[in-house]
């Protein structure tokens, strides 16, 4: 049977499918189509249905064609708005401290790992219980969500790695002399790191096999963007985002490459800022984790502050958070150096 687009009005299908491969990169991992485990790029809004490019045409058959309304999928939160105050949605309590990343994944699932442990940790935040662990051959460092499986780099190693649904591991590539820091996945499904050597910083887009696709080292100008980029992640806008631990600072380049800002703190307010895990949400606003005030920075776009989240708020108390990740549906998961407590957080509405 053939398959049958039909065309709402003011929107192309077809070219819908053909200008857009988007996966949900704001949230630093996939969201699945309803019908196959493809990403989705398109939602029917009379059916509440997530579809990728190749199962639209399925679903317009289910029905007549004009009952069904498509936007892309990233167009489904735009009218968000902030909260007045964060909810605490849920806390895990985890098997360690010291934890340096957190990754979101299918379901009610994330990852953590810690400096004190090989292994990376999967729980459920909705039953607050650990489900799984794996012994890495190294140390991990940094996590990020790519497909159903988990990428990761290692303590002092120069290579990515992976976490197979299946719970294999295997190395991918390696990345020469230069020291794998920050690790991400972007829109098209490529792999996007935070790479150093010597005082020397990078940030690389690379395909699974290695190949690198982009390197984006300085600005128009011929100034160094990066000495450190700690860690590293691509928003809704395609912006290639990093935290730098040696400049303090967050950088900010569009997906040419091109510098956008950087974000060194609220001048009004802090005295020092030393910038770790940054997530992006639907609205491609920023949060930012500081190690020194101990709080959360969110930003928008452009890079002009908003408001901050306090991560502990008791002052006599020391949780410094350090990774972070937003899901598909907004919520904010926060893991720290000085607590066994990952957070999980609602400041969207």
């Amino acid at each position: 049977m053939p398959v049958l687009y039909y065309k709402p009005e003011g929107i192309d299908i077809s070219s819908m499918a053909t200008n857009y491969t988007y996966t949900d990169a704001m949230a630093q991992h996939f969201v699945q189509c309803q019908l196959c485990p493809q990403n989705s790029q398109f939602y029917c809004k009379p059916c509440e249905v997530r579809l990728c490019e190749g199962c639209v045409g399925i679903h317009l058959q289910k029905k007549s064609p004009e009952a069904h309304q498509f936007i892309h999928y990233h167009k489904l939160w735009k009218n968000r708005k902030l909260m007045s105050e964060p909810e605490v949605v849920s806390i895990v309590t985890c098997p360690y401290t010291n934890m340096l990343d957190i990754a979101r994944w299918g379901g009610s699932k994330f990852y953590v790992c810690s400096t004190l442990s090989r292994h990376i940790h999967k729980f459920d935040f909705r039953k607050s219980e650990g489900v799984d662990n794996s012994l890495a051959p190294g140390w991990p460092r940094r996590l990020a969500t790519f497909g159903e499986d988990i990428i990761f780099t290692e303590r002092n190693e120069n290579d990515v790695k992976i976490l197979t649904k299946n719970g294999e591991f295997k190395t991918l590539f390696s990345t020469a002399d230069w020291s794998a820091r920050g690790i991400g996945c972007t829109a098209s499904g490529h792999i996007m790191l935070g790479l150093q050597k010597l005082k020397t910083g990078k940030v690389a887009i690379f395909d699974k096999a290695g190949k690198v696709l982009k390197e984006i080292v300085h600005d128009k100008q011929g100034k160094a963007l990066y000495s450190n980029p700690y860690y590293v992640i691509e928003n809704k806008n395609g912006d290639f985002c990093a935290t730098d631990i040696v400049l303090s600072a967050v950088v900010v380049v569009d997906s040419d490459g091109g510098f956008k800002f950087t974000y060194t703190g609220n001048p009004s307010v802090d005295g020092r800022f030393d910038p770790h895990g940054i997530a992006a949400d639907s609205l491609s606003n920023l949060v930012i984790a500081d190690w020194i005030t101990r709080q959360l920075h969110l930003i928008d776009e452009n890079g002009h502050f908003l408001r901050y989240f306090d991560f502990f708020p008791n002052k006599f108390m020391s949780e410094s958070p350090t990774g972070l990740c937003i899901d598909s549906q907004d919520l904010l998961f926060v893991c720290g150096y000085d607590s066994d407590k990952v957070k999980v957080m609602k400041y969207l509405h």
